[in-house]
């Protein structure tokens, strides 16, 4: 009785054991299971969200904690700039780029509003209460659009279609005459369109199914492929390539009275007026590459140039080397994360636009930044 006693003591003993690790092994596989679900949800592309009118308005490609955790690891530096220290400004922080995934536009082939999936983001500024930023569909099967935000709260309000299918490789705004303005193409040379922003606060494609109007258009012939314009001291900006297919810059005063007034003319191109300015060609800036942004923050001028899939650049110069902007003459380079392209100043800090969540230029090998990044100016310069 004894023995068998013990035997059966034995037996429930190692059934007993064998019931836990087999207990134990299933709830480890389930919390395996969990983690790996949770890993996959942290780095899989966010549920696409959209707007009422169709544009997507959700990440592009990842949640913000993902992204931050791969900035952190990939650029510590940028990272620092743009998360730990304090901000000069919250406008732009982290706003998603809309329209990544869908927008509508107008379809140049089949001659109605379809879906397009490969809008660029090219542009970026800020006018009056909205953070506006241009794209083009990489396809060039869409029209040319340009995504109108809240500036305070990022909340995407609409889409602007512009006529054609244009770069749109800048936009500015002029708060004096309360002018935007784009870089664009006219009869096979590069030129510069302006509407005004009573007509983007009143535009509505619904209404008319047509694009926004220019007020002006400006054919520039002795410029080749406009990449950028920035408004600075009552002057447009404009960064181009060069017949040598150098990176140069050159400034177009604004006419403030007369028949011009809020815009330019061929003549105002030579003229030298506000405290930065230069003449066409007494001017330049020598750079090796075309030159995507351009902006202007207290003493510095900085520039922003892409090396397509590898790293971007950062160019700061002092004011002073406003004639001799050529790499080898910048006081400070700072590596960014490849496909930089338009950048602006929001008070202290600089709002910088990458095209690297397009379908055209996303790839699993490089940082893609699918939201406006923001960065203290002074923290990027080392101060």
């Amino acid at each position: 009785m004894k023995k068998f006693l013990k035997i059966l003591f034995k037996l429930v003993l190692i059934l007993g054991i064998a019931a836990g690790v087999a207990y134990g092994g299933y709830y480890g596989y389930q919390q395996y299971q969990k983690r790996e679900q949770a890993k996959a949800t942290f780095t899989s592309r966010p549920d696409v969200e959209k707007a009422k009118d169709g544009t997507s308005i959700s990440p592009g490609h990842h949640n913000l904690a993902y992204f931050k955790r791969q900035l952190n690891e990939k650029y510590p530096d940028v990272y620092s700039a743009a998360y730990e220290t304090p901000r000069a400004s919250k406008i732009g922080s982290s706003v998603v780029i809309p329209g990544q995934v869908v927008t509508p536009s107008y379809d140049f082939n089949k001659k109605k509003v379809t879906d397009a999936d490969s809008m660029t983001p090219q542009g970026l500024t800020v006018a009056g209460k909205y953070l506006l930023i241009s794209a083009y569909d990489s396809t060039h099967n869409h029209r040319s659009v340009i995504y109108c935000l809240d500036k305070k709260t990022g909340k995407y309000l609409k889409t602007i279609q512009v006529p054609g299918a244009p770069h749109l490789g800048g936009v500015a705004y002029d708060p004096v005459a309360k002018n935007i303005w784009v870089t664009g193409s006219q009869d096979d040379s590069s030129a510069l369109m302006s509407f005004s922003l009573k007509k983007l606060e009143k535009y509505s494609y619904n209404k008319k199914k047509q694009p926004i109007e220019y007020d002006n258009v400006i054919s520039l012939p002795t410029i080749e492929r406009a990449s950028c314009v920035t408004y600075y001291d009552n002057q447009l900006f404009v960064g181009f390539f060069n017949t040598d297919g150098q990176g140069q810059i050159a400034s177009y005063p604004i006419a403030r009275s007369g028949d011009f007034k809020g815009t330019i003319t061929s003549d105002q191109i030579k003229a030298v007026t506000g405290q930065v300015s230069w003449a066409l060609g007494s001017g330049s800036a020598s750079m090796d590459r075309q030159i995507q942004g351009i902006a202007f923050y207290q003493n510095w001028i900085i520039l922003s140039q892409s090396y397509g899939s590898k790293d971007s650049k950062l160019y700061f110069f002092p004011i002073s080397a406003l004639n001799n902007l050529d790499e080898g003459n910048a006081e400070k380079v700072v590596t960014m994360p490849p496909y930089l392209e338009q950048i602006y100043v929001q008070n202290g800090q600089l709002l910088m636009l990458f095209e690297s969540g397009s379908k055209a230029y996303a790839r699993d090998q490089i940082m893609i930044v699918d939201r406006i990044l923001s960065a203290n100016i002074n923290a990027l310069l080392g101060g």
